[in-house]
Order: C-alpha cells, then sequence, then structure tokens
C-alpha cells in the first residue's frame, strides 16, 4: 500500500513539473514575440536590396533628408547621400526602395528660374526759375510734382525741360546722357546757344528689387548721378561750362514720381530739378 501511495505522488510531482515546464516555454515564447512586434518588420538581411540613384539636379544631401522617413529604419539598412559623385545609395527592403526612387522622380528636378525682372526708369528735367514767362506746358503726370514744388520751393516758374527713358535688369545699372535747348526762356548770364548747347547725362547702379521692413516692394538705387554742363558767359564773346549735379542713394516705389533733388544753375534763382519714376516692364 506504501509503494502505490508513493509511486501515486512521484506521479502528481512529475505531472506538476510538465505543466511548469510547458508554462515556463510558453511565456518564454509570448515574450519573444512581444519583443519581435517591438522590433517591427522581419529584418533578415536577406531581404534587403541595394540601390544606386544618381542625382541629377538636386543636392544629394538635401533629397537623402527629404526621404529618410521612407526608409525601414531596420537594423541593417542605410542611405548614404555622396555629394561629389551627386548619387544615394540605398540599402533597405524593395518595397522601401521603390518608394524613394518615386519620391527622387519627383523632387530630382530642375529648379524652375526667375524670369529676369526688367525696370524702366523715366527721368524728368523741370527748370526752375524766379524770371516772369509765358504759361508752361507740362505733361499731365508731372502737374501734380509740380503744384507739390511750388509749396515747398520759392521758385515762380517751371518749365518743363526734356524726359529720358530706359531699361534695365535687376541687379544692373543705366547710363545715359543728351542735349537740352535753352534752360530758361530768358537765361540769366546762361548762354545757351545752338554752338553752346547744354548738357546732361545720369548714371543709376546696382539697381535690386526688394522690400522695406514692412514688406512693401521698393526699388533699392546704390548710387544715383545725375550732372548737367551748362554754358556760363563769361565776357560778351567767352563761355566756360560749369557742371552741376546731384549724387545720392534712392529708395523708390513702383510706379511713384519722386523728386530728387535741385541742382543751382548759375544763381539760386535758377535751377535743374530732377524727379524720377520706376515701374516694371512689361
Amino acid at each position: 500500500m506504501k509503494l502505490r501511495s508513493i509511486a501515486i505522488f512521484i506521479s502528481l510531482l512529475l505531472v506538476c513539473a510538465a505543466v511548469s515546464s510547458a508554462l515556463a516555454q510558453s511565456a518564454s515564447e509570448q515574450k519573444q514575440e512581444e519583443k519581435k512586434e517591438e522590433r517591427g518588420p522581419e529584418t533578415d538581411p536577406k531581404r534587403f536590396s541595394v540601390k544606386l540613384f544618381e542625382i541629377k539636379y538636386r543636392d544629394p544631401i538635401s533629397l537623402n533628408n527629404a526621404v529618410t522617413a521612407l526608409g525601414s529604419g531596420a537594423k541593417g539598412s542605410m542611405m548614404a547621400p555622396n555629394p561629389n559623385l551627386r548619387t544615394l545609395t540605398v540599402r533597405d527592403f524593395p518595397e522601401n526602395i521603390a518608394a524613394i526612387e518615386e519620391a527622387l522622380k519627383r523632387l530630382d528636378v530642375p529648379e524652375k528660374p526667375n524670369p529676369p525682372v526688367s525696370l524702366e526708369f523715366q527721368l524728368h528735367l523741370i527748370a526752375a526759375s524766379m524770371t516772369p514767362s509765358e504759361k508752361a506746358t507740362l505733361p499731365k503726370n508731372l502737374e501734380p510734382v509740380v503744384e507739390q514744388l511750388k509749396s515747398t520751393l520759392k521758385f515762380t516758374n517751371y518749365r518743363y525741360v526734356n524726359s529720358a527713358l530706359n531699361r534695365v535688369s535687376a541687379g544692373g545699372k543705366i547710363e545715359s546722357s543728351g542735349v537740352t535747348g535753352s534752360l530758361f526762356p530768358t537765361p540769366a548770364g546762361i548762354s545757351n546757344t545752338t554752338d553752346n548747347p547744354s548738357f546732361y547725362q545720369y548714371s543709376l547702379s546696382k539697381v535690386v528689387p526688394t522690400q522695406d521692413a514692412s514688406g512693401k516692394e521698393i526699388i533699392l538705387i546704390d548710387l544715383f548721378k545725375f550732372g548737367v554742363g551748362v554754358p556760363i558767359k563769361i565776357s560778351p564773346s567767352g563761355v566756360q561750362y560749369r557742371d552741376i549735379g546731384i549724387i545720392t542713394p534712392l529708395s523708390l516705389r513702383e510706379g511713384e514720381l519722386a523728386v530728387v533733388g535741385t541742382a543751382n544753375i548759375s544763381t539760386s534763382d535758377e535751377a535743374i530739378i530732377v524727379v524720377i519714376s520706376v515701374k516694371k516692364a512689361k
């Protein structure tokens, strides 16, 4: 009887040991599955493919940064941009490489060049004096400017002299010159004749469209130069040319007429007023 009881007891111990072993194995397998799920997809290197992409237009490093998220991130995968050879090497699962290839087709394209900006400048010369004269005819667009000048300057007579039109590309410069007729109806000390005309010249350098602090578009001119050579009578038969002018940087708004400045001719009673405007050429 004792022997039978011992046999039964041993059998129960063996059963318990087997159950415990099975439970431990099951728990271990479950933990392995959980770890596998945490690691993500199977990272068998045998499934990896390698492809070398030739980069034609954009920066390989920038493209690498743009498509990194399309990689699997699995252990052993990689992306290697080479700026010198202009290549991007990818080692990853075939489906990830396919997604990267499609993205590169859309991203590695030529940059659309910005169309060159062409600017049209108009320069207007107005003669101002204290000498009464017949009513002067002014271009319509200059009438508001002259009305403003009458309220700020002492001159009583304003006469339109000349206009010049030039075009320049952004970042470029303009150099122009010309001949004017008599600057004033009754010149005081100025001997304008056919043999002694007045000459003018002007230049604009480093013309750049940009924005001001408020975000509004302006045209910056690094340096504006204007000069006029007028014949001054120094004797009954003698004439000497005198150069007068303006040198200044400018900031203009498109379409606005801006008075750049005045330059006295022979006395404080006669002056040349320079007005300039700019607009984008179509």
